[in-house]
């Protein structure tokens, strides 16, 4: 839709929050709200929440430009033009930053009686007005869902380890926060009016083309199916995003719901799809990034084996300081929850030294009743934990090499175990449904 043909309609009545919004999303933003982990962790973001907004806005204010009627007429028409859409009353600055990337945030201004929404150039420059209608829509849907009140990024990386969130609660956060972004399409939306310029949106964030360049994105399903189909286990778990194809199904979805034609005044049933069943598209296309379509056969070994592997495969998971999601969903996949949280555990009471000599005696008793090429497999059995994630870390390869050395591997044979994973030869990587 070009800029010329863009008719806006006004909603004849508000859209309330409680309907646009996913159950998903708010289901679990009320279960995360609960945990006493999470609770705790926002204290410590809170507490200096006030400090940090007034410096954002202090930062914007230095570097930005916020948008005035008479310092940038076309961007402030836009602006008005959402609030009016979603009849926010709240005070509202939006600002331009410098930025090639396309991007765009929303907080809460210091007085927590507005909201603050920043938008690249790069944004500002690659979208029409229609796409910026739906850019701002999206942000302020944020706000006014409230979504700050569980700061994703701040969570998942606070400034304190001692406040650093179990695996199943940064799954359920990393859940969260990709529903919540399909419960701010919804507001983009309301302010576009068509899902044809939401697609628009994904296209041009997907590619960073702009329109000259695009077409309307029929075939953008295909890629969906085959990311679907290519995918290894676990993989979209660490996302705090929806995979755009999923973002341009749920657009449709919600876009042909009854309720959306009824905000604007149109018959009852004239599209004849329930919210509940627009919900129910969205859940299921969200599940993709959750369920796992390659089946991670456990390992099945004795007792004493199962435990020096799963042992050697949280060394391996932390090896890079970081605990992927994907890693540690094969690694727990692979060894069970049971051993998986033992060695956790482990790591935890005792330092990387105790912890190494452990594994080191588990290893050596490992040797002694198993040959050269048992032992090797089991390093190539657990070794597919580094491999996952696309890249295998130096500190990755050490870990390994470390694990052939407790099981009293010849370091050459390791390093073949090492390079079959970095070419991907291992059959595990490239099983599909």
């Amino acid at each position: 839709m070009s800029e010329a043909t863009l008719k806006l309609r006004m909603p004849v009545r508000d859209p309330e929050a409680g309907w646009v919004r996913l159950g998903l999303d708010h289901q679990l933003f009320l279960s995360l709200s609960g945990s006493p982990p999470i609770q705790r962790a926002v204290e410590q973001v809170e507490g200096g929440s006030g400090h940090l907004q007034m410096a954002e806005k202090r930062r914007q204010l230095a570097a930005s430009l916020r948008v005035s009627e008479s310092v940038s007429p076309y961007l402030h028409k836009v602006l008005e033009a959402v609030k009016q859409l979603l009849r926010l009353e709240r005070p509202v600055e939006l600002y331009v930053t410098p930025s090639p990337v396309a991007n765009a945030f929303c907080m809460e201004l210091p007085d927590r009686n507005g909201l603050l929404v920043v938008v690249t150039s790069g944004a500002v420059e690659l979208f029409n007005r229609g796409e910026l209608l739906f850019l701002i829509g999206h942000e302020l849907g944020h706000g006014i869902l409230g979504h700050h009140r569980l700061p994703g990024s701040a969570l998942l990386d606070p400034a304190d380890a001692q406040l650093r969130l179990s695996w199943d609660i940064t799954l359920e956060l990393l859940r969260w926060m990709r529903a919540s972004e399909i419960s701010a399409d919804r507001f983009g939306l309301v302010c576009c009016q068509d899902p044809s310029l939401a697609t628009r949106v994904f296209l041009k964030l997907a590619s960073g083309l702009s329109g000259g360049y695009l077409g309307g994105g029929e075939d953008f399903d295909d890629q969906m199916e085959d990311w679907t189909r290519h995918r290894i286990a676990g993989e979209g778990l660490d996302q705090t995003h929806p995979l755009l194809p999923i973002r341009v199904r749920c657009a449709h979805a919600f876009a042909e719901s009854d309720y959306f034609s009824q905000l604007f005044g149109e018959v009852e049933g004239a599209r004849g799809a329930s919210m509940e069943g627009a919900d129910r598209v969205c859940h299921e296309q969200l599940a993709l990034m959750d369920a796992d379509p390659t089946h991670i056969e456990r390992l099945d070994h004795s007792e004493e084996v199962m435990g020096f592997l799963a042992m050697a495969g949280y060394l391996l998971a932390a090896s890079d300081d970081q605990i992927g999601a994907v890693e540690y969903h094969w690694y727990t996949e692979l060894v069970g929850n049971d051993l998986a949280e033992r060695a956790r555990a482990i790591a935890n009471e005792h330092g990387y030294e105790d912890y190494c000599r452990e594994m080191f005696r588990l290893g050596h008793g490992i040797a002694e009743d198993l040959d050269r090429r048992e032992c090797l497999r089991l390093v190539q059995e657990i070794g597919v934990i580094a491999a996952v994630d696309g890249h295998i870390h130096p500190a990755e390869v050490q870990s390994l090499r470390m694990i052939g050395d407790a099981l009293r591997l010849p370091s050459h044979l390791v390093d073949v175990a090492v390079k079959d994973l970095g070419t991907g030869n291992d059959r595990r990587l490239s099983m599909r449904d």
